[in-house]
């Protein structure tokens, strides 16, 4: 289970900053950010059963975001939502096809600014 800490450090970001954020520190965070815009609990995007569409769809933004906006490994990610790396391929593959709707690329743009910023300390 992904532990979410009460205050988050203030990391630099990668390109001015060679010290990698912790995968699991990261994925705990982006599970938070995308929760809450799915008005979700962060734990139903960690639970052992798929859950309903609307946390599965979640789920995969959450890895997608991991994997692409910060670098993270399939196994990482795998290892900090409890899945294997061969789900968080699929997962990555079901978001990176959804990319042609506008919509859908913009709000993935928006959640993974809010997620850095996050990252960075800038939100509370």
């Amino acid at each position: 289970m992904l532990e979410i800490p009460s205050s988050l450090p203030c990391v630099p970001s990668p390109e001015t900053h060679p010290v990698s954020p912790d995968p699991d520190l990261v994925c705990a965070l982006v599970s938070r950010c995308i929760a809450c815009d799915f008005a979700l609990d962060p734990e139903d995007l960690e639970a052992a059963a798929r859950g309903p569409r609307r946390a599965v769809l979640a789920r995969q933004i959450a890895m997608y975001l991991a994997h692409v906006g910060f670098a993270l490994s399939f196994e990482a990610i795998g290892r900090a939502f409890g899945r294997d790396r061969t789900t968080v391929a699929h997962a990555c593959r079901m978001v990176e096809d959804r990319r042609d709707d506008i919509w859908f690329d913009c709000r993935l743009a928006t959640l993974e600014l809010i997620c850095r910023a996050a990252l960075d300390g800038d939100v509370r």
